[in-house]
């Protein structure tokens, strides 16, 4: 049983920042026959920058997980000093030159502090991306920079190598996950102090909708995994996206246990029968307030929790839904998810316009702020339920 808690330090008033946490009260697997270790501090990334459908799993993965306590994170928050007293910090996937710009160079250098002082970094993505050697609006933590990327979506196969395999305590060899954008890493000359990190794994394969990527991005045999050490913290960052899929959350399973000595388990998630189905659109992360609405759904139980990109707009998973959540502008910003919305209105969907999309809602349409007001105003759509 969770509890979602809001704390101000007094330079976090100051500077008007916000962060959430959330307390743990019981061990995983029932009743403990000895004392329960403190859960690890985890904060998540949720300022502007992370974005799609994979932060949202990030922000419900640390959540659900009995041995992690979620400290939401804005970049207001990390610069009055909010990792002081963390184990780890995830970056998800999204933008990563916006999520330097929502840190700050003062907060940036406040994440490189907190990982070369003991702390831990997983990044996927962009939250890879970020801690690259250049050009601009990266972190330098890690002697590598991008020879390209790619927009589609694909499933390529990833090659653990013998020292990857070790460290996470994985089969050596190909592992599939999700990919979408990520960079393509190439090494570069520059000697980065404190850095002690290796390329663990590599792309070998892919398979996309449209076919191949084009082979000048060199794909083929760039770096995909990297692990090692920064300072006295451990770190692990990949182009791809395991936690997308329960399938691959073996994968940050993995990592979490590398980067925290801490093994991490993720219950099953179960759908119960006749709930309502919620769709929430993870366009972009915006503030605190739209992660923590997405964590107040999740928890709901009587709600079923479906997260809805451009792809699942694409592929129709709007058409098994009851109600969409809409988080974040859209109407002037993206004429196809505002078409897609406005279909899904024309066919009897219901909306919920919230956090920055309440502000360029449609007249007369429903709005709330965030969280659990969120909640309610689904309900009050369904009042038979």
């Amino acid at each position: 049983m969770k509890r979602i808690v809001l704390f101000l330090g007094i330079a976090a008033v100051v500077c008007g920042c916000t962060t959430s946490t959330v307390s743990t009260v019981s061990c995983a697997g029932g009743k403990p026959t000895a004392p329960c270790p403190a859960p690890l501090k985890v904060g998540v990334y949720a300022d502007r920058g992370p974005g799609g459908i994979g932060a949202v799993e990030w922000f419900r993965l640390v959540d659900e997980s009995p041995e992690m306590e979620l400290h939401l994170l804005d970049g207001a928050a990390v610069r009055a000093g909010a990792l002081d007293g963390l184990d780890l910090l995830v970056m998800p996937g999204g933008n990563s030159i916006t999520e330097f710009q929502s840190l700050g160079t003062n907060g940036v250098e406040r994440m490189r502090a907190f990982v070369r002082n003991g702390g831990g970094y997983v990044g996927t993505c962009a939250g890879c991306c970020l801690l690259m050697d250049g050009p601009k609006n990266r972190a330098r933590m890690m002697p590598w920079n991008s020879s390209g990327s790619e927009g589609h979506t694909m499933f390529p196969t990833i090659n653990l190598n013998a020292k990857g395999a070790k460290a996470l305590g994985l089969k050596e060899g190909p592992h599939v996950m999700r990919y979408h954008g990520g960079p393509f890493l190439q090494p570069t000359t520059n000697v980065i102090a404190d850095s002690h990190m290796e390329i663990w794994g590599t792309f070998d394969a892919e398979a996309t909708f449209k076919g191949r990527v084009n082979p000048k991005k060199k794909m083929y045999g760039s770096g995909a995994v990297v692990g090692g050490t920064y300072g006295k913290g451990r770190v692990f960052v990949t182009s791809a996206h395991p936690e997308y899929f329960n399938g691959t959350l073996y994968i940050i399973e993995a990592a979490l246990k590398y980067v925290t000595g801490r093994t991490i388990t993720f219950p099953p998630r179960t759908r119960t029968p006749r709930v309502l189905s919620v769709g929430f659109l993870a366009k972009g992360i915006s503030g605190v307030k739209t992660a923590e609405t997405a964590v107040a759904l999740a928890r709901t139980k009587d709600l079923d929790l479906v997260l809805i990109d451009k792809d699942g707009i694409a592929r129709r998973r709007m058409d098994n839904i009851d109600v969409l959540v809409v988080p974040s502008t859209v109407f002037k910003s993206d004429m196809k998810i505002a078409a897609a919305i406005s279909a899904f209105t024309a066919r009897g969907g219901k909306v919920v316009y919230c956090c920055a999309g309440a502000k360029d809602a449609p007249d007369g349409a429903e709005t709330s702020t965030s969280g659990d007001e969120v909640v309610e105003a689904v309900r009050k759509l369904f009042p038979t339920h």
